[in-house]
């Protein structure tokens, strides 16, 4: 997988819960991206082992 554009552009950081966070004045197609990326990478297989969301 590549690097996210919103990574590379330097709007997340990981925050002191050692979590993944956006910035808040990061523009609205890195907040989207960013949403995205998440629900992609936290997503996890259905009972037949299958991941339909992303």
């Amino acid at each position: 997988m590549l690097e996210p554009k919103f990574m590379k552009e330097g709007y997340a950081y990981i925050g002191e819960d050692e979590q993944w966070h956006i910035k808040n004045d990061a523009p609205d197609w890195a907040k989207q991206e960013f949403k995205e990326f998440m629900v992609m990478v936290n997503s996890e297989p259905d009972d037949k082992g299958v991941i339909t969301r992303y």
